[in-house]
């Protein structure tokens, strides 16, 4: 195993760093501290990297690796921190926000990354990192979260189950978007979920999300006038409630959602007791 090490230059820009306590840094900053042309810190850049110093999360962006790490090159292997770095603003969603929340169990290594910007994650071994581009209209319901001493920036519940109903693809599929749904249920702020609502304003949601709410027995009663806010008007077209491309759009029709049940009982009950 390759043992750091550090030449003058290099030690200049890593042991002030540490001595700041900052994590990041990026090409005209690593030249202030080296005092070196632009084209020298690229080079020290490099060299860092392939010394395990640094970790590159962006054009130009860098996770310093720090001493206390240890003397051998060994990537940091957590992937909410990095992915914490990859762009600004972000917010970790979907599948990734509903683990850090409890509504679904941990599960696979693919960390998706949701921001209005245009950004290419870096490849790491120890995960998948899968960006979420999103409308800056879009952008919003999010909130700070700590995780082993690292600050995250991570979808409220609400947006949470939104994110999960509107995608399941990204959620573990149509059943983890149910129990996304059924486990946030009892912590849901009614206001903010209308408020989250109204902002995205995608019909089909509000349709689906009503009917999985009266579908929980003895877990939940939304209240009746935010149902009746939500509820399906004559001119709402039918929507279904599982993917077109992997449900098909047949199966019973659900008069006071205007939902076409086309997901197999079987599949929907999965994670959940649905009636």
């Amino acid at each position: 195993m390759q043992v750091r090490s550090l030449s003058p230059t290099e030690a200049k820009v890593v042991l002030s760093m540490e001595a700041e306590g900052l994590d990041e840094i990026a090409l005209p900053e690593l030249r202030r501290r080296a005092r070196v042309s632009p084209g020298f810190a690229a080079k020290i850049a490099s060299d860092l990297v392939r010394k395990g110093w640094l970790q590159r999360t962006g054009r130009g962006r860098y996770l310093l690796n720090p001493s206390r790490r240890g003397p051998e090159a060994i990537p940091d292997s957590d992937p909410l921190r990095l992915a914490s770095r990859v762009v600004h603003p972000y917010y970790l969603g979907y599948s990734t926000a509903a683990e850090l929340h409890g509504l679904l169990p941990q599960a696979g290594r693919v960390y998706y990354i949701v921001t209005p910007e245009r950004r290419t994650p870096p490849t790491i071994a120890s995960a998948e990192l899968r960006m979420v581009r999103v409308l800056p209209t879009r952008f919003f319901g999010f909130r700070p979260l700590e995780r082993r001493g690292e600050r995250l920036s991570v979808s409220d519940v609400e947006r949470t189950l939104l994110d999960c109903l509107a995608r399941p693809e990204l959620s573990g599929g149509i059943g983890g978007a149910v129990k996304v749904v059924h486990s946030a249920a009892p912590r849901l702020v009614w206001r903010r979920l209308g408020s989250h609502l109204d902002r995205l304003r995608i019909r089909s949601l509000e349709l689906r999300l009503g009917f999985l709410l009266e579908s929980f027995p003895d877990r939940i009663h939304p209240p009746a006038d935010w149902l009746e806010r939500y509820r399906a008007r004559a001119a709402d077209p039918f929507v279904p409630l599982g993917p077109p491309g992997e449900f098909g759009r047949r199966g019973p029709h659900d008069a006071r959602w205007h939902l076409i049940r086309n997901v197999p009982e079987a599949q929907l009950r999965a994670e959940v007791d649905i009636r």
